[in-house]
């Protein structure tokens, strides 16, 4: 079922076009990340959702399939079932993140209010920073209580401002496993955009990757990473070689865990020499160059190889794909 439809929203700004025509469906309960590099029209989209900011004419918008107006009709902005976590949280200052929460339940009877607060607070992980005040919490305390205040009555259609912008690897991990919990427990449809693929790929159902206001791929995690449409989502999805074939008009892409090393040359695709190792915690990223001048990128759980060592490379054909031409 089609929680959501958009049909052709676009939107320009002084004349220079932010979105062009996207149409897009959601399904209840369906997490949809849009992904983008800054200026790719992924924050206007979201708050065209959101009924925050108008699209241009010709564009509708349909939730649970009733027809939204445009925001210029309502009497104030946003929407009573669309909840949108902004990325400065708009949290009130001087009071606690509990008091925070529980402003969204303050027309509820005292010990339904009680009890769904502190399901909350559990639920994003805010046990210690319960009782501090909003001012003196840190990022991602302040965001995960806007998050917990923004679920306190459950929304038809949550939507996350990146959530992970300026946040340390610490809170990025705790605010990752707050939301996981959210996406178990509580049935969300949730829309959220982001500049950092590998996060949205861990927790998203499908992914839309937006490039100059248009939708240039969408589907699951899995096969957006495997079979990116060209460069541009090759790249902002992971690490990728890209390999051109001049004999064939073609660039092609493959993803460093697909490369392995050969002990014989005659079993290689490629003689290269290293160039740099870096630690990435749990595996070594191999940096590689051909004789002829091809850079290759390659992981390993275990450091074999040195700077300035020679390697032998291969890898099955059916891992690489084409994303282009020369």
């Amino acid at each position: 079922m089609s929680l959501l439809r958009l049909e052709s929203i676009a939107k320009e700004y002084n004349g220079t076009p932010v979105l062009s025509r996207v149409s897009l469906n959601v399904r209840k309960g369906e997490w949809v990340g849009v992904v983008g590099e800054s200026g790719s029209g992924k924050s206007t989209l979201l708050k065209i959702i959101g009924r925050h900011l108008d699209a241009e004419e010709g564009g509708e918008i349909y939730l649970m399939e009733n027809k939204l107006p445009p925001v210029r009709e309502q009497l104030l902005k946003g929407h009573e079932a669309i909840k949108l976590v902004h990325q400065e949280y708009e949290l009130f200052p001087n009071q606690t993140a509990r008091e925070n929460i529980a402003y969204a339940l303050r027309f509820y009877d005292p010990d339904y209010q009680k009890q769904r607060v502190d399901e909350l607070v559990n639920l994003a992980r805010l046990q210690e920073a319960e009782h501090r005040k909003a001012k003196v919490l840190s990022g991602g305390e302040k965001q995960r209580t806007a998050l917990a205040r923004a679920i306190a009555e459950p929304p038809e259609l949550l939507l996350l401002d990146e959530p992970f912008a300026h946040l340390d690897p610490r809170n990025k991990q705790t605010l990752s496993e707050a939301i996981f919990s959210l996406k178990k427990s509580d049935q969300l449809t949730c829309i959220f955009v982001t500049h950092e693929a590998s996060e949205a790929m861990a927790w998203a159902d499908r992914l839309i990757i937006l490039k100059d206001g248009e939708i240039v791929q969408e589907g699951t995690p899995e096969q957006i990473y495997h079979e990116p449409a060209n460069v541009y989502v090759a790249e902002l999805t992971g690490l990728v070689n890209l390999i051109r074939e001049p004999e064939n008009d073609a660039v092609y892409g493959l993803r460093p865990n697909h490369i392995r090393t050969v002990r014989e040359e005659s079993k290689a695709v490629w003689r290269a020499k290293i160039r740099s190792v870096r630690f990435k915690g749990s595996y070594y990223e191999y940096y590689c160059q051909t004789p002829e001048g091809q850079a290759l990128v390659y992981f390993s759980s275990q450091r074999k190889q040195e700077e300035s060592d020679w390697v032998f490379l291969t890898y099955a054909q059916k891992r690489r794909r084409r994303l282009g031409s020369i």
